[in-house]
């Protein structure tokens, strides 16, 4: 058996079994060289192998992940409202915060947990070439205890969403045309008072208790939405 050929049965084995999880972070390919002790050429060819067989993901300048699993069920599906028209799949996933907070008085409503239970707050940027998207995400600790950050990098929301204790089954979402504040107009690098679009999608369970917040802000002016009320 060749060498990349073990390399690939060893990293596959590692996928199936759970020891890289799925969505997760693999060690790079420099770090797999020295890992295993073999050549540059023979990861690579463990590698391409290893996406082919849709086992990995491999992004550029970013690394290399294990495929998520993924459902036939997409957002749009769900709530059927509001869609993005001009969709750049050319983009990359800046994470700009993450840390754990106690729930407020709005939070732990929201959730239906205590207010002094944790919960995940994670903050990122969603960047194409045409375009910029904020994102923000609220996870509860006790729904999510092995979220991992780097999943974002790769996997759908609703994966991620999916990824909890509890299954999401519907979508609540709500569309508003706001002004930009002076941090928003920074990173989206338009000025102060632009007109933004801001949606909060609302995940819920079958027992239409929701189990995570996402809000996204986009300029405007840069992209355009549908909605469908059929």
């Amino acid at each position: 058996m060749t060498l990349f050929k073990t390399l690939y049965l060893d990293l596959a084995s590692k996928i199936d079994n759970g020891e890289y999880q799925k969505g997760g972070v693999l060690p790079s390919e420099g770090e797999l060289q020295k890992i295993y002790q073999v050549s540059r050429t023979t990861v690579r060819k463990a590698v391409d192998l290893l996406v082919a067989d849709k086992k990995i993901i491999r992004r550029k300048g970013i690394g290399l992940f294990v495929a998520p699993s993924m459902s036939n069920q997409t957002i749009f599906d769900m709530a059927g409202i509001i869609k993005q028209t001009d969709i750049n799949k050319e983009y990359k996933i800046f994470i700009r915060d993450i840390f754990l907070r106690k729930a407020n008085p709005f939070f732990a409503d929201v959730f239906d947990i205590n207010d002094d239970e944790l919960l995940y707050a994670v903050s990122f940027m969603n960047q194409s070439k045409t375009s910029t998207l904020l994102e923000k995400l609220w996870l509860p600790l006790d729904y999510f205890p092995d979220f991992d950050i780097n999943t974002l990098k790769v996997t759908p929301i609703l994966e991620v969403v999916n990824s909890g204790k509890l299954d999401v089954q519907d979508l609540y979402q709500d569309f508003q045309l706001i002004e930009a504040s002076e941090e928003e107009a920074k990173l989206l690098d338009i000025a102060i008072g632009s007109p933004l679009f801001k949606i909060t999608n609302m995940f819920s369970d079958s027992d239409k208790q929701i189990i995570a917040i996402e809000v996204k802000i986009q300029d405007a002016l840069k992209v355009k939405y549908t909605i469908d009320f059929n």
